[in-house]
């Protein structure tokens, strides 16, 4: 971790309280960008959530824990901010009383399948996408008082990894509404639908063929020379 901290925080996000419901039957899911998810979750901590980070990829190669940020490979997606915003605001989080019965706030990076470095030879592939089995499912939510689930993002449409778990929930009787990040307007009651079976195709096989997985099966890996 230690591989981390000179990692500078991008400073204040645009947070508004006035919307976000008191805590109790719902739940929120955090799609924002870098370490803006890390800092959301931080300020619904304080009002009475809690976070869970759902970060699935590595930030570099595990081999390469103990090299200077400057001298390791380049990669495809800026994880180490995450995680130096995890490290930072553990102290913090710390701080706060929050109830065994604390509803989750799902903290997941809204960049975390784009490439924003070309993907070539000896970059380190560290784009990733989030499972159905990384949260809860429907009854497991309704058993413990969480009827809705809030998703906080920047567009209209929801990620594509994510689709299959809002349509779950929804399918299991939870009630899925949306709050556009930097937008004035009110939670939004949305009515999640499920992918083409074309699209949901396309999407799996992307990640299959496209996505590089490395040690311990985690997704992240230098990308290897071409034998041809």
């Amino acid at each position: 971790m230690d591989g981390v901290f000179d990692v500078r925080s991008v400073g204040s996000i645009v947070f508004d309280r006035e919307w976000v419901p008191k805590p109790g039957s719902t739940a929120i899911v955090i799609d924002l960008p870098g370490e803006e998810g890390v800092m959301w979750g931080l300020k619904l901590a304080g009002l009475g959530y809690r976070p869970v980070p759902l970060y699935n990829a590595l930030p570099f190669a595990i081999g390469d824990k103990m090299i200077s940020p400057s001298s390791r490979p380049a990669t495809t997606v800026h994880v180490e901010a995450i995680l130096a915003a995890l490290v930072r605001e553990a102290v913090n989080l710390e701080k706060l009383r929050l109830l065994p019965s604390a509803p989750p706030a799902f903290l997941l990076d809204a960049d975390r399948r784009l490439a924003r470095t070309e993907i070539r030879p000896g970059i380190f592939d560290n784009r990733s996408v989030c499972f159905t089995t990384d949260f809860p499912s429907a009854s497991f939510l309704l058993e413990h008082g969480i009827r809705s689930v809030t998703v906080v993002q920047e567009g209209t449409k929801f990620a594509p990894d994510l689709l299959p778990t809002l349509v779950a929930w929804q399918h299991g009787g939870i009630e899925i509404q949306r709050k556009r990040y930097r937008n004035p307007q009110p939670l939004e009651p949305v009515v999640v639908k499920k992918a083409s079976f074309l699209n949901w195709l396309w999407f799996r096989l992307t990640v299959a063929l496209g996505f590089h997985k490395g040690e311990l099966g985690a997704l992240g890996e230098i990308v290897p020379a071409s034998s041809g």
